[in-house]
C-alpha cells in the first residue's frame, strides 16, 4: 500500500479540486472520529481520502472502467449509475494505490449504498461523508452532534433520511441500504414478541 503523502498526491492529480477539498474535509473529520473512538486512524483517513477517487468520471468512463475491472452490476445496481464511482473506485484503490486492506476496501464500494457488511472503518467514512462541516443542511446538524455520542444511531439517522428521500422521489432502494440499517436496528433491539400491525399491513 502507498503511504499517506503518495495517496495524497495522486488523488491531487486525479481529481477535480473541489472534490479533492470534500474529500479532505471527510478524511479530517473521519480522523477526528476515529480519534475519539479509539479507532485505527490511518485506515480511516486513507480510506475516507479515497472514497470518491472515481466520483468526478463520466458515466461512460465509469462503464469502461467496470467492463476493465470486470465488476459484476446486479440488475438493480445496473439502474442507479450514481453508485457506480463507488464500486470502480474500490478497485483503482486495489490497482493504482496498491490497497489490500478489505476494511479499507468495503468502506469505499459501500460508501455511497452503505452495507450490513461495513466495520467500524466504514461507517466511520459514511457517516463522515455526510456531515462534513460543509454540508450544512439543517436535518443533519443533530446527526453532527450525536456522531460523539453514538456511531450505529448517527449511521441509523442517516440512512433513515436516505431513505425518506428516496421514497419521496420514487426512487431505487439497493438492498443494501434496507440490509444496513436493519442490522443496526435488530443489533440494539430484543423482539420478545410480533407489535400489532397497521390494518393496512394486515
Amino acid at each position: 500500500m502507498m503511504n499517506l503523502e503518495q495517496i495524497d498526491n495522486k488523488l491531487k492529480k486525479i481529481m477535480k479540486k473541489t472534490r479533492y477539498r470534500h474529500a479532505y474535509r471527510v478524511s479530517q473529520l473521519a480522523k477526528e472520529i476515529a480519534e475519539f473512538y479509539h479507532l485505527p486512524v490511518q485506515r480511516i483517513i486513507i480510506a475516507a481520502l479515497i472514497h470518491d477517487c472515481a466520483k468526478d468520471y463520466t458515466i461512460d468512463d465509469l462503464y469502461h472502467f467496470i467492463k476493465k475491472y470486470n465488476i459484476k452490476l446486479s440488475v438493480i445496481e445496473q439502474k442507479i449509475p450514481k453508485i457506480w464511482h463507488s464500486y470502480v473506485g474500490a478497485e483503482m484503490a486495489k490497482d493504482i494505490f496498491q490497497i489490500d486492506d478489505l476494511e479499507i476496501l468495503d468502506a469505499i464500494r459501500y460508501h455511497s449504498t452503505a452495507s450490513c457488511k461495513l466495520s467500524l472503518i466504514g461507517k466511520v467514512v459514511y457517516i463522515a461523508d455526510k456531515i462534513e462541516p460543509n454540508r450544512n443542511l439543517t436535518k443533519i446538524k443533530k446527526l453532527q452532534k450525536m456522531i460523539w455520542e453514538d456511531i450505529d444511531l448517527t449511521m441509523l439517522g442517516l440512512l433513515n433520511q436516505e431513505l425518506k428521500y428516496l421514497i419521496s422521489k420514487d426512487l431505487i432502494i439497493h438492498p443494501h441500504t434496507l440490509k444496513a440499517r436493519n442490522k443496526i436496528i435488530m443489533n440494539r433491539k430484543v423482539f420478545l414478541e410480533w407489535p400489532e400491525q397497521p390494518d393496512i399491513l394486515r
